[in-house]
């Protein structure tokens, strides 16, 4: 019995000590840790990322976006992802990116004409037979001053018979752009070809020599659609022109023919402004369009400036009415109908010119008030502007026009 007992403890103190032993196995993960497996990168892995100051990204001279917040938005930092996506430090939520260095001014006035009797004025008294010293104070201050040049320069040709209206300058005054420091211009119009296209070579040469950009013609369909770019201050600016009035369809530019390019399909334009979104900051479409003297845009200028700004356009520019036509915003992006004449006819009329500055802040557009008396362009004095606000906002939608001319939605 005494022996039996024996047994009996060493075989409970046997079991102790194998539940001891297959406890401490547990403990140390030996039998519940999977099968060994290779190690794989996770899908979902978040990619790394490098802090940026919330200074960065601030135009030269500031050190904040005005409102008293870094330019981030107002968070404590950001950060960039390895793709380059700029997200929120804090929140997680992606913005857009903020923009690098100084302002950007963008300046346009309407169609331009240099009537007989204004040459003769320049001849004699030079530029301020165009424009008052203030508008040209104006004009040299924009980075980039853009019109329609309502007309050839040339001295060939026959007027297009039928036609009530057929302009053509000498090349000669194409120094009154330069004056006005004119920077671009956009040729697709009704008056382009009013001589034929042998003037329409003597404009590229000419506006060539002078230094100044154009958009909308050329000697065939390539050079007339092509888009032309400005670099300022680290930035992209591109610009295309197009027209949906012209008196005939032998005007359009082809591929071995010179002309215009023409938007009465959005089609080849559309396409244009896709193209130009992969290499610019900032696209203009200056575009002819609309029924003369009316002050209310057709609804096909609105379809269009719609189908612009869906292809990628920042901003739509237009002319041919020769009133002020109202403005309006698609998408946050500006559209003005019509920009009116600039400097065009003999008579005395209202008009503006539209500056758009680009910064951190946005797409910011201040109008400029014009009168025209005698040729002369000057700016609007400033009793008269509450009344060209009021006039211009009720036939524009959805805007509000500051006592300075800043336009918000």
């Amino acid at each position: 019995m005494g022996k039996l007992l024996k047994i009996l403890v060493r075989g409970f103190r046997f079991c102790i000590l194998l539940l001891v032993v297959s406890l401490s196995i547990c403990l140390a993960g030996g039998l519940v840790r999977p099968p060994e497996t290779e190690e794989k990168e996770s899908p979902y892995q978040t990619p790394q990322v490098t802090v940026v100051d919330p200074g960065q990204g601030v135009p030269a001279g500031t050190e904040e976006n005005g409102a008293g917040e870094p330019a981030g938005g107002g968070q404590s930092g950001t950060v960039q992802t390895a793709d380059g996506e700029i997200e929120n430090a804090e929140a997680g939520q992606q913005t857009e990116e903020v923009w690098e260095g100084e302002p950007v001014t963008l300046l346009f006035g309407g169609d331009l004409f240099l009537t007989d009797l204004l040459q003769s004025k320049y001849s004699q008294q030079g530029i301020s037979a165009a424009a008052s010293e203030g508008l040209l104070e104006v004009l040299e201050s924009a980075d980039v001053f853009m019109v329609n040049e309502e007309f050839p320069f040339g001295t060939t040709g026959e007027a297009m018979e039928d036609k009530q209206y057929t302009f053509r300058v000498d090349p000669g005054y194409v120094s009154v752009l330069s004056d006005l420091s004119v920077d671009i211009v956009t040729l697709a119009n009704n008056h382009m070809l009013d001589f034929g296209r042998s003037p329409l070579t003597e404009t590229l040469r000419t506006l060539d020599g002078a230094g100044i950009a154009h958009v909308g013609a050329g000697e065939n369909l390539e050079e007339a659609k092509a888009l032309k770019t400005f670099e300022i201050h680290g930035k992209t600016i591109g610009f295309l022109g197009a027209s949906r009035v012209i008196p005939e369809y032998s005007w359009n530019a082809s591929a071995d023919s010179s002309g215009l390019f023409t938007t009465y399909d959005a089609a080849a334009l559309v396409s244009e402004i896709e193209k130009a979104e992969e290499s610019c900051d900032f696209t203009v479409v200056y575009v002819h369009w609309g029924i003369e003297r009316s002050t209310q845009p057709e609804e096909y200028q609105r379809t269009l400036a719609r189908q612009y700004i869906d292809a990628g356009a920042d901003a739509v520019i237009g002319a041919h009415p020769h009133v002020l036509q109202g403005i309006e915003y698609y998408e946050g992006k500006p559209v003005f109908y019509s920009l009116g004449n600039f400097i065009f006819s003999n008579g005395t009329y209202e008009t503006m010119l539209a500056e758009l500055t680009l910064s951190e802040n946005g797409t910011e557009i201040r109008l400029v008030p014009c009168v025209s008396q005698a040729n002369q362009m000057t700016l609007l004095e400033e009793s008269e502007k509450p009344g060209f606000y009021q006039s211009l906002e009720s036939i524009s939608n959805g805007i509000a026009i500051g006592s300075d001319g800043t336009v918000s939605q």
